[in-house]
């Protein structure tokens, strides 16, 4: 079988690979190059908030906010080959669909291989991502993508909670999805690729509360797994189309404590909800909490790194428009930025009174 004909990369891969020209806002350009497996037909979920799904309102379609033309998959491949210096990692999106999982085995065939071609070394090719669908991609497939050299994978949970999940993807009525399935692929995951080789998508801002997010922070932590970290925007063709992004300061909380719970520094018990689960108080380690305000790392974007353990998937502009704050930075923020974050977080709303931040 061959590759397919076609697949779509988002518009700042597009620019990156010299597909057609552009400006990046501040110069945030794109470091990974991310493919999306492009059908005539519909992905067969009905996800709310994607606007990919089958049941958005027009034939219209949009992904992660911005513009995903369509171009030939050998000839990206080429290209990817071509500008490697200025690429730290290709990642593949699947769709819910029956081709998926064979076509994603044949495109990252061709990824390897072309990538492993011009490399001095085999661990110094361009390493590569896939976001897979749960259902139509079990333990057997995710043991084949390790095989063919995927280093690793990424599932999109999104929703923080069963409830929230039950209602953005209708599952059960509308949809093929389920909370348990993305959960056990989630643990499989884990044990075919490895601990921080599995990257747990979770997006703020689509029904959850903040002690649900919490939560799910510390289950996927526990699995080993990475947390990347979006912000809801409303896709224009989704049946989530009119609904409010959250507020800055909430998406910036939640940044902060999701990249705690990572780095260990925090434990259930150092968080206080009120009655609608809304983070009331942030009880940490002083020294620990302010060392990462100063050091930007959790306001950057969350995505897979490279092979020196540098961001690589930055996706410039995901969750908001340029020249607005951004939701997560694709480079590292500078001292203006990082006192910007802190108006931002107004953690003195939250935090023990012997915590300043400078």
């Amino acid at each position: 079988m061959q590759s397919p004909t076609y697949v779509k990369t988002s518009l700042a891969s597009a620019i990156a690979l010299r597909f057609t020209s552009g400006r990046f806002f501040r110069n945030a350009r794109p470091y990974c190059i991310n493919l999306l497996l492009s059908y005539q037909e519909d992905c067969k979920a009905s996800c709310a908030y994607c606007g990919l799904a089958r049941t958005r309102l027009t034939g219209e379609d949009s992904f992660i906010r911005v513009e995903w033309p369509t171009f030939e998959t050998m000839e990206t491949i080429r290209r990817i080959v071509r500008y490697k210096e200025s690429i730290r990692r290709v990642c593949i999106s699947t769709v819910f669909h029956p081709r998926a999982v064979e076509d994603t085995f044949l495109i990252s065939n061709e990824i390897v291989g072309a990538t492993r071609r011009v490399a001095p070394t085999e661990s110094s090719a361009i390493p590569l991502s896939v976001l897979i669908t749960p259902v139509i991609f079990g333990k057997t497939e995710m043991e084949r993508l390790k095989a063919i050299g995927v280093d690793t994978v990424g599932i999109g949970l999104d929703a923080a909670s069963r409830r929230v999940f039950r209602r953005i993807r209708a599952e059960g009525v509308k949809g093929p999805l389920s909370w348990e399935v993305y959960l056990t692929t989630l643990k499989d995951a884990s044990e075919v690729f490895g601990p921080g080789k599995v990257s747990c998508h979770i997006i703020v801002g689509i029904g959850e509360t903040d002690k649900e997010l919490s939560e799910i922070f510390f289950q996927v932590k526990a699995l080993k797994a990475m947390i990347h970290l979006f912000s809801f925007y409303p896709e224009p063709h989704s049946l989530m189309a009119r609904r409010r992004r959250p507020s800055l300061r909430r998406f910036r909380r939640m940044q902060l404590l999701c990249y705690l719970v990572e780095k260990d520094a925090l434990i259930p018990e150092s968080l206080e909800f009120d009655h609608k689960e809304r983070l009331t108080a942030l009880h940490a380690e002083e020294y620990a909490l302010l060392q990462a305000i100063n050091s930007g790392r959790p306001f950057l974007t969350g995505g897979c790194p490279d092979r020196q353990g540098n961001i690589a998937c930055n996706r410039p502009f995901g969750s908001y428009r340029p020249g607005e704050p951004f939701r997560d930075f694709p480079f590292q923020p500078t001292e203006q930025d990082i006192r910007r974050l802190k108006k931002e977080l107004l953690l003195k709303e939250i935090l023990t009174p012997r915590i300043k931040l400078l």
